[in-house]
């Protein structure tokens, strides 16, 4: 936290230099305190020309362990090697429009890696013995923004909901899959209902609404081929690590697994879900985490609470 004259720089002054200042550069210069998040966060710096102004932004990739050294890889293949104290000890279980929602010591939050904004969110104990894959349906800075985390179990998948303004979470839970869905490892939002896809070929939806739960067999093919059957709103992307040829882009040796969580992206008239991947080298590899995310710098207006 800086203190003294560094804190006291004026504002024109800060302004200044965050506009000289490149995306990763200006990360770590919006962290030091109050008043240079603002100045990094004004409409004339250049966060705003290389991150705000592009409405199809190519994705990044972070790379982090259990304490908050972190790599981020850009469209373009550079590197960065930066220090995000929130992902100390943090798992990242959902990323959409720039925002993360993070989980750690059963305190979940949003934030977002090119702001430094953060959100903190009501308690929320998970199980560490279950799969757990989430999303949301709208930035939390929206009214509307509604979380959702499934965690699934051996009998069915508890979804536990949380809307903005509200202090506690609520649980909906099924149990009448029979084994119909596998392994979940993509969620996503359309048309109010929260969507959830597992490895294999099904889908199980839930409606906040009227609280029903819906499960589907994905068929591919043509609209044309089955002409009777509803439509994912989503191209559905598995795989993107290997696709990407992340291991090699990232350096990374054969002693070391990466476990993704993927996101939900903006493509043309459908999104584009990039589900979550476990790509293991050996059965005793060194085992990090990564997270797909869109290069945005959302900003928490002053009088927002959650």
């Amino acid at each position: 936290m800086a203190t003294g004259q560094w804190a006291d720089l004026p504002s024109e002054l800060l302004s200044l230099i965050a506009e000289r200042l490149g995306v990763i550069d200006l990360f770590s210069f919006s962290i030091v305190c109050k008043g240079w998040n603002s100045a990094a966060s004004t409409p004339s710096s250049q966060i705003s020309a290389q991150i705000i102004s592009s409405p199809n932004r190519a994705l990044w990739f972070l790379l982090y362990g259990k304490n908050s050294q972190c790599f981020l890889v850009s469209e373009t293949d550079k590197k960065y090697k930066i220090s995000i104290p929130e992902m100390n000890g943090a798992a990242c279980i959902a990323s959409k429009e720039g925002w993360l929602l993070l989980h750690r010591d059963d305190s979940p939050f949003f934030f977002c890696p090119f702001s430094a904004s953060k959100i903190d969110l009501p308690k929320f104990r998970k199980s560490e013995q279950c799969n757990v894959v989430a999303t949301f349906s709208a930035p939390p800075t929206s009214e509307d923004c509604i979380v959702a985390v499934a965690c699934q179990n051996a009998p069915g998948v508890d979804l536990h909901l949380l809307s903005r303004g509200a202090k506690e979470w609520t649980t909906h839970t099924c149990t009448h899959l029979n084994g119909l869905i596998k392994t979940i490892t993509g969620a996503a939002y359309a048309d109010n209902t929260f969507q959830f896809y597992d490895d294999k070929d099904r889908l199980l939806t839930f409606t906040p609404e009227n609280g029903k739960w819906k499960n589907y067999k994905i068929i591919f093919g043509s609209g044309e081929d089955h002409p009777n059957t509803e439509t994912v709103p989503f191209f559905l992307w598995r795989d993107s690590f290997k696709r990407c040829s992340m291991n090699e882009r990232l350096g990374l040796g054969e002693d070391v697994s990466v476990s993704t969580c993927g996101t939900v992206v903006p493509d043309g008239r459908h999104g584009k879900i990039l589900f979550n991947e476990r790509v293991s080298q050996q059965s005793k590899s060194r085992g990090l985490r990564g997270v797909w995310i869109e290069p945005r710098s959302p900003q928490i207006p002053p009088e927002m609470s959650w």
